[in-house]
């Protein structure tokens, strides 16, 4: 089981060089972060080299406007392109993309439709650089009212009509967790569609040992299901991060 610490939320006094270098010693092999700009790709790509560190994410839209809106399909795909040369340089696997909040007053269908018409409008992108692009589910109770993909069933049957190899769904354990839960079967039935994990403790987002989820269980069936990739860790650290982290590591792997 590879686990991928967001360095968004750890080691964040240190830069993001040196953020790869700390998860690395703790014997790391992947990280995830958001988006490029506030970062130099090249710095972040040397040191992923240097310490033998997969960056495993990388988000290319915004949240609350995103491909569920074709008048945006044209700019999110300059972004995507744009995103996409970031994250070669920095030797980044996955770029994440988002659907928006719901559309008022559009149906459901043609919202469904937009999305599906924008991811196929970017997969020639992915494969141009070499990505596989993730639509992120969200859970829309607590952390994002009004985002429109909260749903694991909707975000798999999009995925596969998309039929790209390169566009899979990001499936975010915290988000379908507080969305309705029963998360090992919700993850066998879509397993085709997905291509990426995240982690995180219920309630409050933080270590994954102190919420209510038994994730050394889940991430055993996942592992039975073949996965070869990486699930990250995007949580908020109420311990020091050094500890956190290893504290989640020996628990999953034990």
């Amino acid at each position: 089981m590879k686990l991928a610490p967001n360095l968004e939320t750890f080691f964040t006094d240190l830069p993001y060089p040196e953020r790869i270098a700390r998860i690395a010693d703790l014997g790391f092999k992947g990280a995830d972060v958001f988006g490029p700009d506030n970062k130099n790709a090249k710095e972040v790509g040397r040191a992923c080299e240097k310490y033998g560190v997969t960056i495993t994410m990388l988000v290319g839209s915004d949240l609350q406007k995103g491909y569920n809106d074709p008048a945006l399909h044209d700019e999110l795909a300059k972004r995507m392109e744009k995103t996409a040369a970031a994250a070669n340089e920095m030797h980044a696997c996955n770029v994440v993309v988002l659907t928006g909040n719901t559309r008022p007053k559009v149906p459901a269908s043609a919202q469904n439709r937009a999305i599906i018409d924008g991811l196929k409008k970017v997969a020639p992108i992915a494969e141009k650089f070499n990505i596989t692009i993730i639509l992120e589910m969200l859970n829309s109770l607590y952390d994002h009212p009004g985002y429109y993909l909260d749903d694991t069933e909707l975000m798999a049957s999009l995925i596969r009509a998309v039929d790209h190899p390169r566009v899979k769904g990001l499936y975010d354990m915290y988000h379908a967790g507080i969305m309705r839960g029963n998360i090992i079967e919700d993850i066998r039935s879509g397993m085709d569609a997905i291509g990426h994990f995240h982690m995180a403790g219920i309630p409050g987002r933080h270590e994954p040992k102190e919420g209510e989820q038994n994730y050394p269980v889940i991430c055993r069936a996942i592992d039975q299901l073949g996965y070869q990739g990486f699930i990250g860790l995007e949580y908020w650290p109420l311990k020091p991060p050094a500890e956190s982290l290893k504290e989640t590591l020996n628990w999953i792997k034990a």
